[in-house]
């Protein structure tokens, strides 16, 4: 990765305004990697800032903004429409934990903005940010954290305790408790978090969830079923609901016995069916994702579809796994 340092350090250097951007319903690995990286930069004597979701912030990266924002740290955080006025020709509008342009939380910054640079650990897509000036896509990276980290050690800079106990929530987010996707540099970079001040019991605050969630979550795991061997898929209906709503009930039910690939189906806008999809590694939930029209990695993946109902993505899917 080093050489993704090189760059990274010398295109922050050669522009006078950073906007940092993460996908749409942000969560602690794209988010938490935001603020991280911010304070790299500020520390570089550069302008930054972070387009702000317009849309809900899940419940631990709320959590995370707001013991930021207790301790006075300052993030400048803006949103898409405050940006536009600020960016000029040597902005550099860097990507976090998506590729995809339909994903990221406002693509009109994309045609806005001349230099773009993509940092991406999902598996690659057929649809790219085309005009980045630089684009890095690992897979065999657990997460975005995990990218960042290094980026950190490598500059030998130190964050405050709270960015980095965030940093570590977003590490242990995205590996399903270092269940999935992990490696031997996974469980070094969480060891490098804990040594440089991440507090274990602000990060369990941050991601506890309410009892009515855990409840509500389970009910609809109850109600679970296979649609081939090992292959469980549960759909969440009634309501509109968060990607991680969906992620952590197929995190959920790749626990059980008998269960190799996890699929959730939900709404998550009125028109658009969310997939959460996680595989134990045997078989590629990423590949089953990409041909619904999503994507991802072998342990995880997801997809975002429009105008289908929850009934005709659970078929697309079947037919997929059938074949």
């Amino acid at each position: 990765m080093e050489y993704l340092f090189e760059k990274l350090t010398e295109n922050i250097k050669k522009h006078d305004k950073i906007i940092l951007m993460t996908h749409l319903r942000p969560d602690l690995d794209g988010m938490g990697s935001c603020i991280a990286l911010s304070k790299i930069i500020e520390s570089m004597k550069k302008e930054v800032y972070i387009v702000y979701p317009e849309e809900r912030v899940n419940v631990s990266l709320e959590k995370g903004i707001k013991a930021i924002t207790d301790k006075n740290i300052k993030i400048n955080f803006l949103t898409a429409k405050e940006l536009e006025p600020k960016i000029t020709d040597n902005t550099l509008l860097i990507v976090l934990d998506t590729q995809k342009p339909e994903l990221v939380e406002n693509p009109k910054l994309l045609s806005k903005v001349k230099d773009i640079f993509v940092i991406d650990h999902h598996m690659n897509s057929s649809s790219h940010i085309e005009k980045a000036i630089f684009e890095y896509i690992n897979s065999n990276k657990s997460s975005i954290v995990e990218i960042i980290t290094s980026y950190l050690k490598y500059l030998n800079k130190c964050l405050d305790p709270i960015i980095i106990t965030i940093m570590l929530a977003g590490l242990e987010i995205d590996t399903n408790g270092y269940n999935l996707k992990t490696s031997e540099d996974t469980f070094k970079i969480a060891a490098y978090l804990t040594k440089k001040g991440a507090d274990s019991i602000v990060k369990q605050e941050i991601l506890k969830g309410s009892r009515e969630d855990f409840i509500r979550r389970h009910d609809y795991i109850k109600n679970s079923y296979y649609i081939k061997d090992k292959y469980l898929l549960c759909e969440m209906t009634g309501a509109i609901y968060d990607n991680v709503d969906l992620a952590i009930v197929a995190d959920e039910m790749l626990r059980f016995e008998n269960v190799e690939v996890s699929f959730t189906v939900g709404k998550i806008k009125e028109n658009v069916v969310g997939v959460s999809a996680r595989s134990m590694g045997k078989v590629s939930a990423g590949v089953i994702m990409s041909a619904i029209g999503g994507g991802g990695h072998v342990t995880d993946a997801a997809a975002q579809i429009k105008n289908k109902t929850i009934d005709e993505v659970v078929e697309m899917i079947k037919k997929v796994v059938e074949e």
